[in-house]
């Protein structure tokens, strides 16, 4: 024999052509697993690297152009760090101590995240309220009006 021919000999048959009529292949489906009573899903307290992936989504929101620095400004990215990591810190320390033991996480875990919105809005407040004490208050202008304006208002509400 060639070495052609010991090729094609050794080569796996081609799989027989599909017929235009004939179902597709059954695939074998293994049954359904039932949970194992052993394995829990806890979504608290979060991983190391949960917190801190936190504490640089906390970073981006407050150094970077956002809806939130329209309205109050944005920080200097160090300073941004600093305040971020103090409030997951603080905000983490309140989440865990309000946890009880047999808490799976849900309700923990969404407080945690309501009370670092509600810190980083308190965060930036101040500092907005502080850069407006540097400017002057904004005074209504005032207009003259000549005082035959007013009679001219009374006689045409009176009609």
């Amino acid at each position: 024999m060639s070495e052609s021919e010991e090729a094609t000999a050794l080569a796996p048959p081609p799989p027989p052509p599909l017929e235009q009529n004939s179902p597709p292949p059954q695939s074998i489906e293994a049954p359904p697993r039932e949970p194992s009573p052993d394995v829990a899903f806890r979504v608290w307290p979060p991983t190391r690297t949960t917190r801190d992936a936190i504490v640089s989504r906390l970073v981006e929101t407050l150094s970077a152009p956002s809806a939130l620095s329209t309205r109050y400004g944005s920080l200097p990215r160090d300073e941004a760090a600093s305040v971020a990591r103090a409030i997951e810190q603080e905000e983490y320390a309140a989440a865990v101590a309000a946890a009880s033991a047999d808490d799976d996480g849900p309700d923990v875990l969404q407080a945690y995240a309501r009370a670092i919105a509600r810190r980083m809005l308190i965060s930036v407040q101040p500092r907005t309220a502080r850069d407006r004490g540097s400017f002057p208050p904004k005074t209504p202008e005032v207009l003259d009006v000549p005082a035959s304006f007013d009679s001219e208002v009374e006689k045409s509400s009176s009609i």
